[in-house]
């Protein structure tokens, strides 16, 4: 686990974490390239032996929804250094479709190959072997496909089971079709995930309405800018409520909670349940170190330098409810912002330098 350390505002914690690694990533012209869409991320750019879950954002900050009835999966491409998400059907990936990406931190995830080895009792599953998984049916497990381990396409739909039959006690990814997992299929799978909350969703006649299953959680409540991804979970052997879910299915915001649909805007079934993983604003991260790093003056009047011994890639500030104010790029070891044409109060401001992102507080004046 991370060092914990304490800051002195909330906010500045919310903004320092959510950022670096769980944010929104929406497709546009400048972006996409035929079935993919790049993601540009100074935790991503370069990182190859990253390792991402991906869930579609119908509306994120409650603005214009976009379907997309597409299996997604995640790529790095060695030509753009970037990490992408791209249809698994090698269809054109269409702009304006927005992906809640969470980066995982350390060694709650791994890379799982589905092959002969790991076979379950049907072609369709793929047992999984790990210490944090085996013999713990409570577990919250999450996954995305992978292309680049082995080159292989893999347009299915995906959920977890856990098998309690006595000698075995392991978690399975299955196919949703119950048709054969391609072989050397990739996943990247995440347990618990690290400075976020865990939560168990199941829909219910109380909480579908239609395609769509309502999630009430108090890090998700009346909050159009939460971030989370997800994953269908089937159950436990035996469990009465056990949903097969041959569904892609997305997250939106309604207005008032968060909710996850079905994109063919099928009906929601009773018993379907969700694995979540919710960025939470009380979590504290490491505070990150970067070589020569300062900044000033600080209250700022209209300007504020930022400079370290790397040059200083990117500049972005946030207000006090997380909302982007600035994004400004750079190539050089300092930067100015100009921060003349914001109100006086408090601003949260997230530097990139190489691959390092660290968060500082802003008082305009």
């Amino acid at each position: 686990m991370k060092t914990i350390i304490t800051f002195l505002l909330v906010v500045w914690t919310t903004i320092a974490f959510a950022q670096p690694h769980m944010f929104v990533h929406t497709a546009n012209a400048g972006n996409i390239a035929s079935a993919v869409t790049y993601i540009d991320h100074p935790g991503l750019n370069n990182n190859p032996t990253a390792k991402i879950l991906v869930t579609h954002n119908w509306n994120p900050s409650n603005g214009t929804g976009v379907y997309n009835d597409k299996k997604t999966g995640a790529f790095y491409s060695t030509t753009q250094n970037k990490w992408c998400v791209f249809n698994e059907d090698n269809s054109a990936m269409q702009p304006d479709v927005s992906f809640n990406i969470y980066i995982a931190q350390g060694t709650e995830a791994f890379t799982h190959i589905s092959n002969a080895g790991n076979q379950g009792t049907s072609t369709a599953y793929t047992i999984l072997n790990d210490p944090a998984l085996n013999g713990n049916p409570n577990a919250t497990a999450l996954l995305t496909t992978y292309w680049n381990a082995n080159g292989v396409y893999n347009d299915h739909n995906y959920g977890f089971w856990y098998d309690d039959t006595p000698g075995t006690d392991h978690w399975i990814i299955y196919a949703e079709d119950l048709t054969a997992i391609p072989t050397d299929a990739a996943f990247f799978v995440v347990v618990e995930g690290e400075g976020v909350q865990s939560m168990r969703h199941e829909a219910d006649a109380g909480n579908i309405s239609a395609n769509w299953t309502m999630i009430s959680h108090p890090l998700l409540d009346g909050d159009p800018n939460a971030v989370f991804v997800a994953t269908h979970n089937w159950g436990v052997t035996g469990d009465t409520s056990n949903v097969v879910l041959d569904k892609t299915f997305g997250v939106w915001y309604t207005g008032t909670n968060w909710a996850i649909y079905t994109e063919d805007q099928s009906a929601m079934p009773v018993g379907a349940t969700f694995d979540l993983l919710i960025y939470d604003p009380t979590l504290s991260t490491e505070d990150v170190v970067i070589e020569g790093f300062d900044y000033y003056p600080n209250p700022v009047n209209d300007m504020v330098m930022f400079k370290a011994e790397a040059p200083v890639s990117r500049v972005t500030v946030f207000n006090v409810l997380g909302q982007q104010i600035l994004d400004i790029e750079g190539d050089n070891t300092k930067m100015v912002v100009d921060l003349s044409g914001q109100t006086s109060g408090t601003y949260f401001a997230n530097v990139a330098v190489g691959e390092a992102v660290k968060t500082v507080k802003l008082v305009k004046l």
